[in-house]
């Protein structure tokens, strides 16, 4: 009996080197598909708050002209880990101004074109409104600028 003893703790550590070789093999991939994970999930809420705020923005536009309604967007706070944000509106010459982009890394993953009815975003200093990670409340007003009605976006503060 003592024999077999003498073998089963002779052997332990060859089993605990090979778990522990099993685990450090498998962790890099497990971290990484977690990830991954987290990013598309991220990703995912993001392209969820700007079709909240398409649908928003064509409500207003539908409303009229004077129409103001406000909209409190809650962009997850990993986004700022993977770089996501959302672009909202433009110049009023500009056809971006008739879209909603969603970001990573300075490129596009989503586009929602807001076309039915068309409606134009914009900001009052003609440049596009990035929404990054956190809680942010913005107005939105239909109203008339040069000659054409559009729904102006502001951050609120």
């Amino acid at each position: 009996m003592l024999s077999v003893d003498r073998r089963a703790l002779e052997g332990l550590p060859l089993k605990l080197l090979i778990m522990s070789l099993l685990i450090s093999l498998t962790a890099p991939a497990v971290m990484g598909s977690l990830e991954g994970y987290e990013r598309s999930i991220a990703r995912s809420e993001i392209v969820s708050e700007a079709n909240r705020l398409a649908r928003l923005s064509e409500e207003v536009l539908s409303a009229g002209e004077g129409n103001r309604r406000s909209i409190t967007m809650e962009l997850p706070v990993v986004s700022s880990r993977y770089g996501l944000a959302v672009e909202v509106g433009g110049g009023i010459d500009n056809t971006s101004a008739y879209s909603i982009r969603c970001l990573e890394e300075d490129s596009v993953f989503s586009v929602i074109v807001i076309d039915d009815p068309p409606v134009r975003t914009v900001t009052m200093s003609g440049s596009p409104l990035m929404l990054e990670a956190g809680t942010i409340s913005l107005m939105l007003e239909c109203a008339r600028v040069d000659g054409r009605l559009c729904v102006v976006v502001e951050a609120s503060p």
